[in-house]
């Protein structure tokens, strides 16, 4: 950890927010975060992490550079592709801000590293592209009482919704059977300005409960659109049959 002389530069533009200031910064700087999925959301969130100066950062994916994830994924070049995406984005990131503490996982998450991945962090970031393993999230994260940021994106739309123990979960919202909203973005496409604004979303809902600070997105999904430029909060209600009601205190 540096000086309060090198915050105070570094984050010049940063400590003037009224929600922030020199104590916030701080709770900022103590912050462990863990991003699931190094693409289009992944790319947006690390480096907006980064750049607030989380103190500790565990980026995951066990996937290789494509030529087609050049069009939105930030973190990497053409000299990049057939390269691991951790590796790369750990360099990328490290660079854009040596103060942050960076581990990288070269790994796609699964039931049997779950528990590690999610190990000894503040919040879990959904940067992943199915629901087969947000589910993982979702279940770990109420089970663990980690507060979860799911974000996904498809063709213009993308959704945002803040989970904690005791709000809707993602299997409040869209039931067991995930197999039923697969959405594949190799058919529908995504533009990369959605991303950008989804990730964007995900981040300032991280940056409130950092701070201390009630979300804006619990118990409500955000849904944004900008082909028709229809941007909606609705408000959402639990099932009081799904797995998440049994860890609410009564």
């Amino acid at each position: 950890m540096v000086d309060d002389s090198y915050n105070n530069s570094r984050y010049a533009r940063l400590i003037p927010l009224s929600n922030v200031g020199k104590e916030g910064l701080k709770r900022i700087r103590k912050a462990r975060v863990v991003v699931v999925g190094c693409g289009g959301l992944g790319s947006v969130t690390a480096v907006q992490l980064t750049s607030l100066g989380v103190g500790f950062l565990r980026i995951v994916d066990g996937d290789v550079v494509e030529i087609s994830n050049l069009q939105r994924q930030t973190l990497y070049r053409e000299e990049d592709i057939g390269k691991p995406k951790a590796d790369v984005a750990e360099a990328f990131l490290k660079k854009l801000n040596p103060d942050i503490q960076i581990e990288k996982v070269g790994e796609y998450l699964s039931e049997e590293n779950i528990e590690k991945i999610t190990s000894e962090v503040d919040f879990i970031i959904d940067a992943v592209d199915n629901f087969k393993t947000r589910y993982l999230l979702n279940r770990i994260a109420i089970e663990k009482d980690i507060p979860f940021i799911f974000g996904s994106v498809s063709a213009y739309s993308g959704n945002v919704m803040t989970i904690q123990r005791g709000s809707v979960c993602l299997e409040c919202l869209f039931g067991q059977d995930f197999d039923e909203i697969l959405t594949d973005t190799t058919c529908t496409g995504v533009h990369p300005a959605i991303i950008n604004i989804i990730g964007s979303i995900q981040i300032s809902e991280a940056t409130k409960i950092m701070l201390g600070e009630t979300p804006s997105l619990l118990n409500k999904l955000q849904f944004c659109d900008i082909r028709t430029m229809d941007f909606e909060a609705l408000s959402l209600k639990p099932n009081h049959s799904c797995f998440c009601r049994k860890y609410v205190k009564k």
